[in-house]
């Protein structure tokens, strides 16, 4: 491009990507995007399975730490796996990291599996260099003279998508990590009045968590299956406070901490644990509706710039514009 001429839509695109190619797929993206959020809505996924597949691995561990050292079977892994692990043993990924807080910020964010630590230390190394590559893409650098004042820009471009690159795995959890305590957060007061039920019928806590997980399995999956290993936990576990507090290591949540101290107390003091889950349960109901309201109230703030930007100018040409147009005619005449 020479200098003083206008940038153009094709001086951004390879070579092989003409704007005619780049409008098609995003049409065909838009398409099938469509497509796949329509479907997903008449699919009926068992949401719980994976879950339960945790939950019975927790319960081999446990079971295996009361009964002693066992024999492990042999297991044949994929191969792309066991290149990972491989890749990520001779460089010694998982040593720039602390263990126990990246195994407790993949188990918050749902991925429990012993190579979910591994993937991420793999994905740390290798999305900054995919990154890197995309970037140099996107900006077309003439390597003739790569280094041009004029072409710094396209640096900025490279360097911007591999520093995203480098942070899409933190980026990833953090936002599962979210995604999943705001499940947890809105299924908890209808799992606490569960519980109360089954508390003021006689069960065991051990028991009412294991109830209420199977009723709330295919509500809120994400609650019914950290209700479902602490059942497991407090059946193994010789203290039930490790149990809990292990919950409450599981799901840094403000209100499961409340709700393991309430049952802590109540554990340790002997008062009814029904009643104190009717206090709780009412608490918790009465901070969500507060939260909805406060989402209310920031709407119409929210909205004021759509207003401002498409509907004001809409009105202005309805309103103005047989007034324009009547005056144009008037003056032609």
């Amino acid at each position: 491009m020479n200098k003083g001429q206008q940038l153009r839509l094709s001086d951004l695109l390879p070579d092989w990507l003409s704007p005619d190619d780049l409008l098609i797929f995003t049409a065909m993206g838009a398409v099938f995007l469509i497509v796949y959020s329509i479907g997903q809505i008449f699919i009926d996924r068992d949401r719980m399975a994976p879950r339960l597949k945790a939950i019975a691995q927790r319960r081999a561990e446990l079971k295996s730490g009361l009964l002693g050292p066992t024999r492990r079977k042999k297991v044949q892994s994929q191969s792309s796996m066991e290149f990972i692990r491989q890749v990520v043993a001779q460089l010694k990924l998982t040593q720039q990291h602390s263990m126990d807080e990246l195994q407790k910020r993949m188990t918050r964010a749902g991925y429990r599996s012993k190579d979910a630590v591994i993937i991420y230390a793999f994905a740390k190394l290798v999305a900054p260099f995919a990154a890197l590559a995309l970037g140099l893409v996107l900006a077309k650098i003439d390597w003739s003279a790569p280094f041009a004042l004029a072409k710094i820009w396209k640096w900025l471009i490279v360097l911007s998508v591999a520093y995203f690159g480098s942070s899409l795995p933190d980026i990833v959890i953090r936002n599962k990590r979210d995604k999943r305590y705001h499940a947890i957060r809105k299924g908890l007061p209808d799992a606490l009045d569960l519980m109360m039920i089954c508390a003021e019928a006689g069960l065991s806590l051990a028991a009412a968590l294991d109830r209420v997980s199977k009723e709330l399995g295919r509500s809120y999956p994400e609650i019914a299956e950290e209700l479902s290993l602490t059942s497991v936990e407090l059946g193994f576990l010789p203290d039930r406070t490790v149990a809990l507090k292990n919950l409450a290591d599981r799901v840094d949540l403000q209100e499961i901490r409340g709700f393991v101290n309430v049952i802590v107390q109540t554990d340790k003091y002997g008062t009814p644990i029904s009643q104190a889950l009717r206090v709780l349960s009412k608490e918790f109901r009465t901070e969500r509706m507060l939260r909805a309201e406060q989402k209310a109230a920031r709407l119409p703030a929210m909205m004021t710039v759509p207003m401002i930007v498409f509907i004001l100018p809409t009105l202005f040409v309805i309103v103005m514009a047989p007034a324009i147009i009547s005056v144009l005619d008037t003056t032609s005449k």
